[in-house]
């Protein structure tokens, strides 16, 4: 038997209606607020490494070699492996996509403002041919012979990219910079990452 509602939104035997709904709407939003907490949780995991680092440029280079790590991991599966390759590709396309993110929105503006506008727009052309190889293997059968020799050359570029920052203009980047100034690109370079995190 269907109840009618008063004026008030109540039943004739003075319960409330919306009790189904406001427990409904209690639900969905402790279930969003659970998803926010593992979601926040998640970013810290995922950029703890980088902010336990002393400095930005530390940071950048634990992330150069879990970037190359994962790349080990995927060249050791065979290609029968096909769902593990798509899912370890993922997993490198994220890795790759917030270091990218730090650099290109961080680290590269401060290092042209520096009088490195040439090298900071190679690391940037650089970071395009990355994520043009990372389509390319994304759009491919992961059983395809290819795939290797195509995640072959993404680690060939990686490992030169990585040689210049590592080794020439990072090092000179944070001897430029006062104790103050590398602290406050750490700072940033960390928010950067927990966005894409």
């Amino acid at each position: 038997m269907a109840h009618s509602r008063t004026h008030n939104g109540r039943t004739p035997n003075g319960q409330g209606g919306s009790s189904i709904l406001s427990s409904s709407v209690k639900g969905l939003l402790l279930t969003a607020g659970v998803a926010a907490i593992a979601n926040i949780g998640r970013k810290m995991a995922v950029q703890a490494p980088t902010a336990m680092a002393q400095d930005w440029c530390e940071g950048l280079i634990k992330e150069h070699k879990a970037t190359l790590a994962a790349i080990d991991k995927l060249e050791q599966l065979s290609p029968e492996q096909t769902d593990r390759r798509s899912m370890l590709l993922m997993n490198l396309k994220h890795m790759i996509t917030k270091h990218a993110m730090q650099e290109e929105n961080v680290i590269y503006p401060v290092l042209a403002q520096g009088g490195e506008g040439d090298a900071a727009k190679a690391l940037n052309s650089d970071h395009g041919e990355v994520k043009v190889m990372l389509y390319e293997l994304g759009h491919m059968e992961k059983g395809d012979p290819a795939f290797n020799e195509t995640l072959g050359r993404l680690r060939s570029a990686l490992e030169e990219h990585m040689r210049q920052e590592e080794q020439e203009l990072f090092p000179a980047l944070r001897e430029r910079l006062s104790d103050e100034e590398n602290k406050k690109l750490s700072r940033e370079m960390n928010m950067a990452g927990l966005i894409l995190a």
